[in-house]
């Protein structure tokens, strides 16, 4: 009898299948390398419109502390000014509230005056204000420019008035004073009035003696003849 052999089939391994999580992140993951990538562009867009709101965030602040810094400026300048002047009106209270006395010493002596008819009686009351009056306005700082004739003219301290043709003076020295002149502070308050030298001018001959001088020329040459 034949021998038959029998023929054994080949398995095929069959692979098990996957669960649905791994099958929907499989799709997932297809499906967005089927779809376009979005444009890089529009990340650069969102990064710049952030650099551009930055400088004008920060141009808005400094404007904002500029102004306030301008306001606070105006607002000093104003109290400034305001102090300066009632420093001013303070010192001129102090000022006249030391001249009071003054005017009280010439409210008596015009009283006096009216009661006696002593002229040095009066003379003396007068100099008493007088002295009292300087005294207070030395006190302030007053000054008065002392001036002798001869001095040399100086247009810091003094101012001319008059030039007066003088022999016994130099050229633009003092002849006399006219009104005096005073310093307060180390500064000129008010320059004292003089009257300066000047050149002499020259003397013309006398035109009765330079005619009567040539008549005579004429009669000697007459009587030669």
């Amino acid at each position: 009898m034949p021998v038959t052999m029998s023929k054994k089939r080949k398995k095929i391994p069959v692979e098990p299948l996957k669960d649905n999580e791994s099958v929907s992140k499989n799709s997932a993951e297809s499906q967005a390398a089927r779809e376009p990538a979005a444009p890089a562009f529009e990340a650069n867009d969102q990064s710049q419109e952030s650099a551009v709101k930055t400088p004008r965030a920060e141009i808005e602040e400094l404007t904002q502390r500029l102004q306030r810094l301008g306001a606070d400026y105006q607002n000093f300048q104003k109290r400034a000014l305001k102090k300066e002047e009632q420093a001013a009106q303070f010192a001129r209270e102090d000022l006249v509230r030391t001249l009071l006395p003054v005017l009280d010493n010439f409210c008596h002596a015009l009283e006096k005056s009216d009661d006696t008819c002593d002229a040095n009686a009066v003379l003396q009351g007068m100099q008493i204000v007088y002295d009292h009056f300087m005294q207070v306005l030395t006190g302030a700082g007053l000054k008065p420019i002392k001036i002798s004739p001869g001095d040399s003219f100086d247009p810091a301290l003094h101012e001319a008035m008059l030039h007066e043709e003088n022999a016994e003076f130099p050229v633009n020295t003092i002849v006399r004073e006219l009104a005096r002149g005073y310093i307060m502070n180390e500064r000129t308050l008010r320059p004292a009035k003089v009257s300066v030298a000047k050149t002499p001018a020259p003397k013309e001959p006398d035109k009765n003696e330079s005619s009567g001088s040539g008549a005579g020329e004429g009669n000697t040459e007459t009587r030669n003849q």
